[in-house]
């Protein structure tokens, strides 16, 4: 998945709350509430390796973890994965993951999801993390400054393609949202212990995100099959903008830099 959900997709959840509560910054029963806010409501068993969030958390600790990373794999790009293959491909398959560092070598947390009854009639999800063992120390996500920059040259690229591709049929207002920068929005989507640009590069990359998904429901006016695959690729080159932005603002907790919430 790309950073949907508020810019906080369920293992982004687990990452910027679980370095919080590891750094201190948050209480336990803080960093849980939060975690099953972002996993979806607290109707639910959440688990780490079958036991409940806080024991599970205490485990992640007692294992050497210092710091979560947060991973969005798609086909392709599995970078930020530390292997084996067959880990990687369960990461891959679940869209997130969570690496553990600290614990030699480091850990991966991926999701699972079990629906609880029928959506259409207030059906819960619980999710159920599982710890692997990786095999060896992956890169880290580009910093802050340099995602930022990613971000803006794709915003830049995209913009200008689908203004040439989708011609009359292009929505103004889509392509203004898409270049608008919201300075002034509130952009506190992360806890304590994250610096100011790490929040307001969430935002934005959540904002994208959401209009990738508009954009990529139709053809917009592209008729020829080389123009509706340019308009994929310029969407699919966008996606990946906001994937590296959401893993660098997850990536830049810093316990010097808690907030005042």
């Amino acid at each position: 998945m790309i950073c949907g959900q508020a810019a906080s997709p369920r293992s982004g959840a687990l990452t910027g709350w679980g370095n919080a509560w590891l750094a201190g910054l948050v209480s336990t029963d803080e960093a849980i509430t939060r975690i099953l806010v972002g996993s979806g409501g607290p109707g639910a068993p959440h688990t780490i390796d079958g036991e409940g969030l806080a024991l599970g958390l205490g485990q992640l600790r007692t294992s050497g973890a210092r710091r979560l990373r947060l991973v969005l794999p798609v086909p392709g790009d599995v970078s930020g994965l530390p292997g084996p293959a067959e880990v990687n491909q369960e990461a891959l398959a679940a869209g997130e993951a969570v690496v553990v560092l600290g614990p030699v070598p480091p850990l991966v947390l991926i999701p699972s999801v079990i629906a609880h009854g029928p959506v259409v009639e207030g059906g819960l999800e619980s999710v159920h993390w599982r710890s692997a063992t990786g095999r060896r120390l992956p890169p880290p996500p580009s910093p802050l400054r340099a995602a930022e920059h990613e971000l803006n040259d794709a915003i830049r690229t995209a913009t200008a393609a689908l203004l040439h591709l989708d011609r009359a049929k292009v929505d103004p207002d889509t392509l203004a949202a898409l270049r608008e920068r919201h300075e002034d929005e509130p952009t506190l989507l992360l806890p304590p212990g994250y610096p100011p640009p790490a929040h307001a590069l969430l935002a934005r990359a959540g904002r994208i995100a959401g209009l990738i998904d508009l954009a990529a429901r139709d053809d917009g006016a592209a008729v020829t099959a080389e123009e509706i695959e340019r308009r994929s690729t310029t969407l699919r080159g966008l996606s990946a903008a906001v994937r590296r932005a959401c893993e660098s603002a997850y990536d830049a907790f810093d316990p010097s830099q808690s907030l005042a919430r």
